[in-house]
C-alpha cells in the first residue's frame, strides 16, 4: 500500500477541522518533507558523483517519489505552495543579482549576442511550429521556453572549469545574463497569448505596461523610501529580524504584484532588482539564500513529479526527437549569434555548445503555460521529458566542447558572411619585426606590458581574440591585432620564429598548454611568458614548453606574507619571502 493510499484528511464529517485532524494533517506534511529531502539528499549524492547538476537530483526526486515512481507523496498541494515559495525566493534573489553597472560594462555581449540568440531561437521555433500547422501563439510560447539556457548548470560548469573569465566564458555569460532578463517580459507576455485573436496585441501592450508601471513603481519606493527603511533594520544588528523583514519584503511584493494582476514570481524578481543597488545587497543575498535554495528545490522536485513515464515510455521516439532537435537549434542559434559578433567560428562553436540545453527558468514559463491552457498535456510530457535529458547531457557536452572545437577548422566561406581575423594586415605588419615581443591577450595584464614595452622603444604587436577591443585599441593607435594565438597559422603570420618573447597573457587554462607547445615547436628558442590563475597548471605548462609560469594565487600569497611579516618588524635577512612560499606552495598542492 502507498502513502497516497491513505486517507489524510483533517475534515470531520461535520466539515469541521478537528485537533486531532489537524495534527495529522501537519504530521502528514512533516513526513512528505522528510521524505522528499530524503530522497533529494541521496539522489543530488549520487548525481554529483557523475557530474550532474542538483536541478537535475530535484527532477529526479520528483519522478523517484512521485505518481510515476513509488507514489509516496499524498498532500501535493502544500508542496506545490511551497514550490510557489521557492520560485518566488528564486525570482528575488536572481533579481538581486543583477547589476546595472555589470549589464552596461557587458552590454555589447549582453545585448548583441544574447539579444540575437533569443530572437533567432524564437524566430526558428515559431517557424517550425507553423510549418506543423500550430497556432503562431503556441509557436511563440514554445520560442519562449526554447530560448533560455541553464544559468545555474551551466555557469556552475564554468566556475568549476574556470573558464569564466575565457573569452568563450565571458560570452556565454552575457547571453545567460540576457536571457535571464527576457524571463520578465516574457512572464508577462504570456497571459496575453490567450486574449482573442482581434485583442492580443492591445493585451500584449497592456501586459507590459503593468510591468513597466509596477516596476517603476517599487523602484521609486526603492530609491526614496527602502532605504531607510533598511537602515533601521540594518542598525539592530539581529540576523533573526534581517531574515524576517527579507522574506516579508519579497513575498509582500510578489503578492502585491499578484494583486495587480501580474504573477507572483515576477513581483519578486522586481523586487531582487529593487534591492541589488542598495549597500545592504550582499548581506540580504546571503541571509536568503539557505531559504531559497530550500524551497526552490521543492519546485524542481514538483516539476519532476508531474513527468508520466508511462507516457514518455509510450512516446520515447518523440522525446529523444525533441531533445536532439531542442540540441540542434539552440547549437546553431547560438553559434550563429555569436559568429555575427566577429567572434571565431571555434570560439562561437564552445560558447553555442554549452548554451544548447533547456533553462530552469523554461520550467516556470512551462509551469505558467499549463496554467493558461497554452500546452496539451501530451506535449507538456514531452518538452518535459526531453528538457529534463538536455540537461543531464551539459555537463558531458562542456567538457567535450574544447576538443569539438579545436577539431573544427575555420571556414572560409563562413569568414566572407562574417567578420574574421585580418590575417593579412597582420602578415604585412608583422613582416619587419625582429626581436620583437608578442602579447596574447590585451586584458589589464596585456595593456600594461605594451604600455611599457611601447615607453622603452621595444617592439611588439598584441593578438586579442575580442573584436570590440581590437576595434576599440585599433583607433587609440595600438598594434593589436585580431586572431587566435593557440592557433600554429596565426603565430606564423605574426613572426612567431623571429619573435624574442611570447607573452600569453590570457586565462585559458584548457588551450594554454597546447598553445605553449605549438609555439615552442615553431621556435624552440623563443622565450615563453604565461600567466596562469592556477599554481597546480604550471606543471603541465612547464611540460609543454613554458620558459617562466606565473601563478596568480602564488603572486598574491607572497604579497600577502610579505605585508603581514612586515606588520611584526621580521628584519629582511630573516624574511626570505619567495622561497619560502613557493615550498609551501608546492607542498599544499597535494591538497587540492
Amino acid at each position: 500500500m502507498s502513502l497516497a493510499s491513505l486517507n489524510r484528511t483533517p475534515y470531520n464529517e461535520a466539515g469541521f477541522c478537528s485537533r486531532e485532524g489537524l495534527s495529522m494533517a501537519h504530521n502528514d506534511l512533516l513526513l512528505d518533507l522528510l521524505i522528499l529531502f530524503g530522497f533529494a539528499t541521496l539522489i543530488a549524492v549520487i548525481v554529483r558523483r557523475v557530474r550532474q547538476s542538483a536541478i537535475v537530483a530535484y527532477l529526479l526526486t520528483g519522478i523517484v517519489v512521485g505518481p510515476s515512481g513509488f507514489s509516496l507523496i499524498a498532500n501535493r498541494g502544500a508542496i506545490e505552495t511551497m514550490a510557489e515559495i521557492g520560485v518566488a525566493l528564486l525570482l528575488f534573489t536572481i533579481g538581486m543579482e543583477f547589476s546595472l553597472d555589470r549589464i552596461v560594462a557587458m552590454r555589447r555581449l549582453v545585448l548583441g549576442a544574447g539579444g540575437r540568440q533569443v530572437v533567432l531561437t524564437t524566430a526558428a521555433v515559431l517557424g517550425l511550429a507553423l510549418l506543423a500547422n500550430h497556432d503562431w501563439r503556441q509557436g511563440i510560447y514554445w520560442g519562449f521556453l526554447v530560448a533560455a539556457s541553464s544559468t545555474a548548470i551551466v555557469l556552475k560548469l564554468l566556475l568549476e572549469r574556470e573558464e569564466v573569465e575565457t573569452i568563450h566564458g565571458r560570452i556565454i555569460v552575457g547571453v545567460l545574463l540576457f536571457q535571464d532578463l527576457c524571463v520578465v517580459p516574457m512572464m508577462a507576455v504570456l497571459p496575453a497569448l490567450t486574449a482573442p485573436p482581434g485583442e492580443i496585441i492591445l493585451a500584449v501592450v497592456f501586459a507590459l505596461a503593468k510591468v513597466i508601471g509596477a516596476g517603476a513603481l517599487i523602484l521609486f519606493a526603492a530609491r526614496f523610501f527602502f532605504p531607510l527603511l533598511w537602515s533601521r533594520i540594518v542598525e539592530v544588528r539581529t540576523s533573526e529580524i534581517l531574515i524576517i523583514a527579507v522574506i516579508f519584503f519579497s513575498l509582500g511584493t510578489a503578492w502585491a504584484s499578484a494583486a495587480l494582476g501580474l504573477s507572483v514570481a515576477l513581483g519578486a524578481f522586481i523586487a531582487g532588482i529593487a534591492l541589488s543597488e542598495t549597500s545592504y545587497a550582499y548581506q540580504i543575498h546571503a541571509e536568503v539564500l539557505p531559504f531559497r535554495d530550500s524551497f526552490n528545490s521543492l519546485f524542481f522536485i514538483s516539476i519532476g513529479m508531474l513527468l508520466d513515464l508511462k507516457f514518455v515510455q509510450h512516446h520515447w521516439a518523440a522525446v529523444l526527437g525533441i531533445a536532439a532537435l531542442i540540441f540542434v537549434l539552440k547549437l546553431l542559434t547560438g553559434f550563429s549569434s555569436i559568429l555575427s559578433m566577429g567572434f571565431t567560428a571555434r570560439k562561437s562553436l564552445m560558447a553555442g555548445l554549452s548554451l544548447a540545453q533547456v533553462g530552469e527558468f523554461s520550467f516556470i514559463l512551462l509551469h505558467q503555460g499549463e496554467r493558461l491552457n497554452l500546452v496539451p498535456a501530451g506535449e507538456y510530457q514531452i518538452f518535459l521529458a526531453a528538457a529534463i535529458i538536455t540537461m543531464m547531457l551539459t555537463p558531458v557536452i562542456v567538457q567535450l566542447s574544447p576538443e569539438i572545437s579545436r577539431r573544427m577548422p575555420e571556414i572560409q566561406r563562413l569568414r566572407q558572411i562574417f567578420p574574421g581575423p585580418g590575417e593579412l594586415e597582420l602578415e604585412t605588419q608583422a613582416a619587419p619585426l625582429r626581436d620583437h615581443v608578442i602579447i596574447c591577450g590585451y586584458g589589464l595584464n596585456g595593456r600594461m606590458l605594451a604600455r611599457t614595452l611601447r615607453r622603452l622603444g621595444i617592439e611588439y604587436l598584441v593578438l586579442e581574440l575580442d573584436p570590440a577591443i581590437v576595434r576599440r585599441a585599433t583607433a587609440e593607435g595600438e598594434s593589436i591585432f585580431f586572431g587566435d594565438s593557440t592557433k600554429a597559422e596565426i603565430l606564423e603570420k605574426a613572426g612567431v620564429s623571429r619573435a624574442r618573447a611570447l607573452v600569453y597573457a590570457i586565462s585559458d587554462p584548457f588551450a594554454l598548454p597546447r598553445a605553449v607547445a605549438t609555439a615552442h615547436t615553431m621556435n624552440p628558442d623563443l622565450v615563453t611568458i604565461v600567466r596562469t590563475a592556477r599554481l597546480r597548471h604550471a606543471s603541465a605548462l612547464e611540460k609543454a614548453g613554458a620558459s617562466q609560469v606565473i601563478a596568480s594565487e602564488l603572486s598574491a600569497a607572497k604579497e600577502v606574507i610579505s605585508r603581514v611579516i612586515e606588520l611584526y618588524g621580521v628584519p629582511d635577512d630573516k624574511q626570505d619571502v619567495t622561497r619560502g612560499a613557493e615550498r609551501v606552495a608546492d607542498s599544499l598542492l597535494d591538497w587540492e
